[in-house]
């Protein structure tokens, strides 16, 4: 191996050692579903349709639930409490959300989306899909799994429905709550940055104008 070789391989190996996010970058996510453990999964019971109104999806809320994160109870039995809940002490059709994204980063599948959410504050839930992430995070911090699943969620959720990076906000941003906490409010800018270069990467190259005439 020549001197400049050694080199270069030297160069190299420092390289790869640095970081990811040192580097300044974005890794690049697919826009593919990820693993969502659906109703029957975590066994929903039917919703109640009369109170629920119908929706197109074109924006996306992210919330916090507002209690402590509690890893040792699972995401199927958080889901059934949270739906009990809704239609027995609240008078909701179903879980408010449509998404619940456990301490373990586990998705749960809650509402479904064509069915607006349900709120205890002022503001309009209709045409949103509203996403929640576990925990009280201006107390607690998302985990790791968390964000990674929230990302892959939004990245996806964006896709399917075409909603704009620009249309992804916090439920802080529409009334008057701390959620979804000052330690996950941040991250809100990571998605929109996600969707923004997944929607760009996906984008049909623009047609030559000269072999178009060909």
């Amino acid at each position: 191996m020549t001197f400049e070789s050694r080199k270069r391989a030297i160069i190299l190996c420092a390289a790869a050692a640095i970081p990811f996010s040192a580097l300044g970058a974005t890794p690049v996510l697919s826009a593919d579903k990820p693993d969502i453990v659906d109703r029957a999964t975590w066994g929903a019971k039917k919703p109640i349709l009369k109170r629920m109104k119908r929706q197109k999806a074109r924006e996306i809320i992210i919330h916090h639930t507002g209690v402590r994160q509690q890893p040792k109870i699972s995401l199927e039995r958080k889901l059934r409490g949270l739906q009990g809940y809704s239609q027995g002490e609240k008078p909701w059709g179903d879980s408010p959300y449509h998404y619940y994204i456990g301490v373990s980063g586990r998705i749960g599948e809650a509402r479904n989306v064509a069915f607006a959410g349900d709120t205890n504050t002022k503001y309009s839930v209709q045409d949103r899909i509203q996403v929640v992430v576990e925990g009280h995070f201006d107390r607690d911090r998302p985990t790791k799994p968390q964000l990674a699943s929230l990302d892959s969620l939004i990245i996806w959720l964006a896709h399917k429905h075409k909603i704009p990076a620009k249309a992804i906000s916090g439920h802080n941003d529409h009334a008057q709550t701390d959620c979804p906490g000052k330690r996950l409010k941040p991250h809100l800018l990571v998605l929109r940055k996600l969707v923004a270069e997944t929607s760009m990467r996906d984008k049909p190259a623009a047609q030559n104008p000269a072999s178009a005439e060909n």
